[in-house]
C-alpha cells in the first residue's frame, strides 16, 4: 500500500473578502482528484506544526494573522524541501514583516476587477508547456516581491487603482516560482471570487464573481500546481 502525501489547505480569512468556502471547495477537490493525497484543512496557519511536518502546503488566504512562531514553521517547511502553492490572496500579508519573505512577495493594491490578457513569460517551462497566451476576468495584482522569482505569467497595466492610488504601467507578475532551502514557493494571483456579501468593505455589495475558476486552462494551471507541489513532475 502507498503512503499518502499528506497536505495541508489553509483557506479563510477574518476579513471575509472573497469566497473562501467556494474556493476551499475547488482547492479540496482539485487535491483529492490528484491521487495519493491525504489533506487536513484549516482557516489559518495556526496549526504550524502540523504544516511543518506536512509535505505540501496549498493555500487561499487574505490578511491571515500569523505569529513569528508560525512564520518560523513555515520558513523550516520549506527549507526542509516542503513546496507551497499559494493562490491569489494568500500574499495580502497587511503589516506581517516575516510573511513576504517568505513568500516572496506583498500585495499591495489592485485596480477593479477587468477583463485582461495574460502572457506566457516561459512557454518552455514545464509547468506551462502547452499553455498558451488567455484572457481573463479578475483583479491585476500589483505586488512587491523579492529579486529571485521566476516570473511565469504576467500582464502589463498601469492606471488608477482601488482608492485613487496612481500606478505607474510596467510587467504585473500572475504566477511565479521562487526557490527557498531545499523546497519552494509557486504563487499564482489569479482566482478572484467572491458572493455579493463577500465585500472589502462593510454596507459594500459586489455582483457575484467567479473569476478564472471556470477556465479549462485556470484549472491545468492548479492541477499543475499542487501536481508540483507534490513533486510529481514539472520541474
Amino acid at each position: 500500500m502507498t503512503t499518502p502525501i499528506m497536505a495541508n489547505l489553509v483557506c479563510g480569512s477574518p476579513a471575509r473578502n472573497h469566497d473562501f468556502d467556494f474556493a476551499r471547495v475547488r482547492l479540496a477537490e482539485a487535491l483529492y482528484e490528484a491521487g495519493g493525497i491525504r489533506t487536513d484543512c484549516w482557516n489559518d496557519y495556526d496549526a504550524g506544526g502540523a504544516i511543518e511536518a506536512g509535505d505540501i502546503l496549498v493555500s487561499y488566504t487574505s490578511q491571515v494573522p500569523v505569529s513569528e512562531e508560525n512564520c518560523d514553521h513555515l520558513r523550516r517547511f520549506l527549507e526542509k524541501g516542503g513546496r507551497w502553492f499559494a493562490v491569489h490572496a494568500s500574499n495580502s500579508v497587511r503589516d506581517n514583516p516575516y510573511l513576504p519573505g517568505i513568500l516572496g512577495s506583498k500585495f499591495i493594491t489592485h485596480p477593479p476587477y477587468t477583463h485582461f490578457p495574460v502572457s506566457v513569460d516561459r512557454p518552455d517551462d514545464p509547468l506551462l508547456r502547452g499553455i498558451d497566451p488567455f484572457e481573463v476576468d479578475d483583479e491585476i495584482y500589483c505586488i512587491e516581491h523579492a529579486g529571485n522569482i521566476e516570473v511565469l505569467l504576467s500582464t502589463r497595466w498601469g492606471g488608477e487603482a482601488i482608492g485613487g492610488r496612481q500606478i505607474p504601467e510596467g510587467q504585473r507578475p500572475l504566477m511565479y516560482r521562487r526557490r527557498v532551502g531545499e523546497g519552494g514557493v509557486l504563487y499564482l494571483a489569479l482566482g478572484h471570487c467572491n458572493r455579493p456579501f463577500d465585500t472589502p468593505r462593510p454596507g459594500s455589495v459586489q455582483p457575484d464573481r467567479r473569476g478564472p475558476w471556470g477556465l479549462p486552462v485556470y484549472k491545468e494551471l492548479v492541477r499543475r500546481g499542487i501536481a508540483w507541489a507534490a513533486r510529481r513532475g514539472f520541474d
